[in-house]
This record gives structure tokens, C-alpha cells and sequence, in this order.
């Protein structure tokens, strides 16, 4: 598996695209544009596939503590319905602590979540949710065996679920949550890489239902 993503990262690498914040993305699996909050180091579109570089010292959380508060890391995100099912296959060569592929829910700067693929350490990688209703609440969960992983985030009503499978058939619900605020909400795709040297995190198998 480690050998067939460093291909795709290659064939991705050929196809980066540089382009300002406000320019929409379309991606095939979602029903409309996506702009980026926060431009990345660099990305690519291969076909169904995007993957997103995140630079070193990217990272989005708001310590409990109030001594720590970042919020730099890139987000691709889109406008969704309602209520929604968005899912994607997750990929990444982590590589340092706390390096992470995410899914996103964000209002604002006080109001979003992550859902992580994140590495703990070198030779685990993890489920992690961070819900941030002005400070940060983060959950460490399951270990993942693979590099990659498949992840959901539903919605109805005013409850939001954190999923993920390891066959895209049979799903586990690790964080049900709401965030404190009436505003729309906005979805998406993102990469992080707080200590690291940086982090291309690759989705595909990207779908979307309302």
C-alpha cells in the first residue's frame, strides 16, 4: 500500500494547481464549488483524487488552557445541505506527531470541527475529533492498522456525527456533537502538520448525499 500511494503522490505532484483563495475548486462527489479558508503549500487534482500539502506548523486547535490558540491549516471547504452525509478515503505518509488528513465542519473561527487521521507516534496512527465551541474539546480514539482509512460526517438536525470504516460498509460512531451557533455551516477537506516538516494528506472516493 505504502508503494501505491508514493505513486499516486507522484502522478498527483504533476498535476499541482496554484491559485488564489477566492477561486472555486469543483471536485467529482461534490454538488458544488469549494473555496479554500486558508491556501495550502500546494495541491493537486488527479481525476476523482485531491491531495492537499500542508506546510510546516499547520495546525487549528484552541487549548482548554487558553495558553495555546492556532489556527493556520489549510481547509477546502463547501456549502452542504441541511442535512447530509459527506464521506472520503483518507491517505497519508505520516510521518510526525500529530500529522493528520481531516474532514471539517466549520462556521467560523469559534465555531468548527475536525475529525483526524492523525500519527501518534511512528508507528501508530489514530482516530482523533476536536469539537470547538470557542475552546477546543478533543476525543483520542480507535488505532488505525493502515495508512489510510474511510470517514464520514452526518448531519441531521442539529446533531453532527464523526464516523469512520475500514471497508466503507460497516461504520463506527466515535463523536455525535453540535456547535453552539445558528450561522450556516461549511464542510470540507483539510491537512495539518503541527511539528512536522509538512503533510500531504490524498482523498478520494469522494461522496456526498443529502
Amino acid at each position: 500500500m505504502k508503494y501505491l500511494l508514493f505513486a499516486l503522490f507522484a502522478v498527483l505532484a504533476r498535476s499541482v494547481f496554484s491559485q488564489p483563495a477566492a477561486a472555486s475548486i469543483e471536485l467529482d462527489g461534490i454538488p458544488c464549488p469549494l473555496e479554500w479558508v486558508i491556501e495550502p503549500d500546494s495541491f493537486a487534482i488527479h481525476n476523482e483524487t485531491i491531495a492537499i500539502s500542508a506546510a510546516p506548523g499547520t495546525n487549528m486547535f484552541y487549548s482548554p488552557s487558553g495558553h495555546f490558540r492556532v489556527s493556520n491549516m489549510p481547509k477546502l471547504l463547501f456549502s452542504p445541505d441541511d442535512d447530509f452525509t459527506f464521506s472520503a478515503k483518507s491517505s497519508a505518509e505520516h510521518r510526525s506527531k500529530w500529522d493528520a488528513a481531516m474532514l471539517v465542519v466549520y462556521i467560523d473561527e469559534a465555531y468548527w470541527a475536525k475529525f483526524c487521521f492523525e500519527n501518534e507516534s511512528p508507528t501508530k496512527n489514530r482516530m482523533v475529533t476536536v469539537v470547538t465551541n470557542e475552546i477546543s474539546d478533543d476525543a483520542y480514539s480507535d488505532y488505525i492498522p493502515d495508512n489510510w482509512v474511510y470517514m464520514r460526517i452526518s448531519k441531521k438536525g442539529k446533531q453532527i456525527i464523526f464516523s469512520y470504516s475500514l471497508d466503507e460498509e460497516n461504520w463506527v460512531n466515535i463523536r455525535y456533537f453540535r456547535l453552539n451557533s445558528d450561522l450556516p455551516i461549511r464542510i470540507g477537506l483539510a491537512s495539518q502538520s503541527p511539528v512536522g516538516e509538512g503533510l500531504t494528506s490524498v482523498f478520494s472516493e469522494i461522496h456526498y448525499q443529502k
